[in-house]
């Protein structure tokens, strides 16, 4: 082989690792990416986790007051009818009706 052939095969290994060095450099930067993607992936895991939580802590106390004020209504009602109740029992025994 003669210098000029040796020189051109040196300039196309040269050029091929500076490719390969570019596609590296290329893969760090994407695993970097990934590497981010992947942390706020966790991070928003975190949070719906979280958000789940909070959700069936307000489901078990909208059951709990649902509750609470069905007992309330019934005895509010309770009350009424036993008020109109004797004002139409104190009423009649007075003459009044």
């Amino acid at each position: 082989m003669t210098q000029a052939q040796n020189e051109r095969r040196l300039e196309r290994v040269e050029e091929k690792l500076d490719k390969l060095s570019e596609a590296v450099i290329s893969i760090a930067r994407i695993e970097e990416r990934v590497n981010t993607v992947l942390k706020h992936n966790d991070r928003f895991f975190n949070r719906l986790d979280k958000l789940e939580a909070r959700v069936e802590n307000v489901e078990n106390k909208s059951l709990m007051n649902t509750n609470a004020i069905g007992i309330a209504e019934r005895f509010i009602w309770v009350v009424i009818t036993s008020g109109i109740s004797m004002l139409f029992y104190f009423g009649a025994r007075n003459g009044l009706f």
